[in-house]
């Protein structure tokens, strides 16, 4: 029986999708090494390449080396990165960041203010934010989407915060459906670690991250933070098999020390009234880091991860910390050989999570199971894609 047009019209979908996602995760690949990974005819990724290439989402960079036996050089494809940009925001109780990227990752704008953030004006504040950025980067004509990062127990898939502290929000939230109900631009919300998360798997995506975690650590000096948990919040991203693991009810990652004393406010063994100083005590600071490191070193021996991201404020302080996360690892590891895992600053610091949350919209576009390709309207094919 012959296939249906809309069967072939899917196909043809799912074929963009696994060609342009290809494209994104092995820059200046040519069309004949496409065909041989995707296992599809030349002719099928001619026309779709050549359709990809009348939209602007790729484009040939240079010609590489001819093979032995001669013959026209292959030509190299990429994503183009000037496409479009994407916006991340990272929601604090008392402050916001906000950053635009290119398809590459290149940041191409970014501040911090403060802002005083309620459950009540947090839907307006969002879009706020992101549409005041949107017009500093020349209008939101070229904008593809919005990332949105913050504390809390998140479905990502659905767009619904069941629980934030920042927030005080103790019963779910559809953000998904507000915002659609404001505009037709996609956003996505997601907890603060995982961003970070997706984050480094969407910018760092040809350097084999398979199994690692993000470890964000936060200091804030304002008066609701040092208040509810003494001013230093942690988070954990955790990334199995290339994906970012959120647990059966979105917790994972959620931390609290192993060393935690019943009644404390904070995340650690030290009382929250001793942790609100602890940016002025190094002594302090070391033993609190040297704590989560045991924290850490225990899902490193677990899951035989390979590397650990440190990201946050943390970043900006005088310890070395990766050195101190690398000797705990050391010291939980139970086999005569090293462990092989490399702890390493993200090299982000306050742009973590604004970063982190524009990577999530990003590796949600390229891992899309479709894409429009056959869309003639004015609507970009990046965003639709999103809505599939």
């Amino acid at each position: 029986m012959a296939r249906t047009n809309g069967t072939d019209q899917t196909e043809k979908a799912r074929n963009a999708a696994r060609i342009i996602r290809t494209i994104w995760k092995n820059p200046l690949i040519s069309r004949y090494e496409i065909a041989e990974r995707l296992h599809l005819e030349r002719s099928t990724i001619t026309h779709q390449v050549n359709r990809l290439l009348e939209l602007g989402l790729i484009t040939e960079i240079s010609e590489g080396q001819a093979g032995p036996a001669g013959g026209r050089k292959p030509i190299h494809l990429a994503i183009n990165k000037d496409y479009g940009y994407i916006i991340g925001i990272e929601m604090q109780v008392e402050a916001y960041s906000v950053v635009a990227v290119n398809l590459a990752g290149e940041i191409l704008r970014f501040k911090t203010a403060e802002k005083l953030i309620t459950q009540e004006s947090f839907i307006k504040d969002v879009l706020d934010i992101a549409m005041n950025f949107a017009e500093e980067m020349g209008g939101p004509e070229r904008l593809i989407g919005v990332g949105v990062g913050m504390g809390g127990i998140i479905d990502s898939d659905r767009g619904i915060i069941h629980y934030s502290i920042p927030l005080h929000l103790t019963s779910p939230l559809d953000f998904a459906a507000a915002i659609a109900e404001r505009t037709r631009i996609p956003f996505l919300v997601g907890n603060d670690a995982n961003c970070c998360a997706w984050g480094e798997l969407a910018f760092h995506k040809a350097d084999g991250l398979k199994n690692f975690l993000f470890t964000l650590v936060q200091f804030r000096s304002g008066d609701v933070a040092i208040q509810e948990y003494g001013g230093v919040g942690v988070g954990f991203g955790i990334v199995i098999d290339s994906k970012v693991y959120t647990g059966t009810n979105f917790t994972a990652g959620e931390f609290r020390s192993a060393y935690w004393t019943e009644g404390n406010k904070a995340q650690f063994s030290i009382p929250a009234e001793e942790i609100k100083h602890i940016t002025k005590k190094p002594q302090l600071l070391e033993r609190l880091i040297r704590e989560l490191a045991r924290n850490v070193a225990l899902f490193v021996n677990s899951f035989n991860l390979n590397k650990v991201f440190i990201g946050g404020d943390i970043e900006a302080c005088r310890l070395d910390v990766p050195a101190i996360f690398a000797e705990e690892i050391r010291h939980n590891w139970m086999y005569p050989s090293d462990p092989a895992c490399e702890a390493t600053y993200s090299t982000l610091g306050e742009k973590a999570v604004s970063y982190g949350a524009a990577g999530m919209l990003l590796y949600r576009i390229f891992t899309s199971t479709h894409l429009p390709v056959d869309y003639e309207g004015e609507e970009d094919p990046l965003v639709l894609s999103l809505h599939l």
